[in-house]
């Protein structure tokens, strides 16, 4: 009788260690945790949601473990991208409507496919595409987001997403249907 428990024992354990073991391996394989949103508040969320909803990239999948962030803002900074943090922060200005916020966070959405899925042949197959190639593809030296190819992409990004009105790109024109296909190969994997 006692064999036949440290039997059953000995196979409980067996299969905990199993168990035990399974997990661990999840765990180290360092899966990037999923993608967030966060609204500052129900007003803001009143907003934002809305804006979110306007969005057919399917970033949620796209971009696991960026953090998506509607806040109170004022000033002229409409949306910024904090690519080593993976966030964005798309700011909720008085006056704004749930059609702003949406282009606001398709531009920043530009910016984080960019940075999160093309790398420096991908960025000059865009430049080229647009024409643009001896733009400089990141902002500085006084130069503003929408003068730049990672400004261009986003805005190429947001046209794609909620049209072309409002479009701010300074390289050159909104996107024909050929660069939005393009543009489409460099925002999956």
């Amino acid at each position: 009788m006692l064999n036949g428990f440290y039997r059953l024992l000995l196979g409980v354990l067996h299969v905990a260690a199993a168990v035990i073991a399974v997990r661990a391996i999840s765990i180290a394989r360092d899966d990037p945790p999923p993608a967030t949103i966060s609204y500052e508040s129900p007003s803001v969320q009143a907003l934002g949601g809305p804006a979110i909803e306007a969005i057919t990239y399917p970033w949620e999948q796209e971009l696991p473990g960026w953090e998506i962030e509607f806040v109170t803002g004022a000033g002229n900074i409409a949306g910024y991208t904090w690519s080593q943090e993976q966030r964005i922060e798309v700011f909720v200005r008085p006056g704004a409507t749930s059609s702003d916020l949406a282009r606001i966070f398709a531009h920043e959405l530009g910016h984080a496919v960019d940075v999160t899925k093309n790398d420096g042949d991908e960025r000059r197959s865009w430049l080229a595409i647009r024409g643009a190639d001896s733009a400089p593809w990141w902002p500085g030296n006084g130069l503003a987001d929408f003068s730049t190819g990672a400004g261009d992409f986003a805005e190429a990004f947001a046209v794609w997403q909620v049209g072309a009105g409002d479009y701010r790109g300074e390289l050159g024109p909104p996107p024909t249907p050929e660069q939005i296909e393009l543009l489409l190969e460099l925002s999956f994997d």
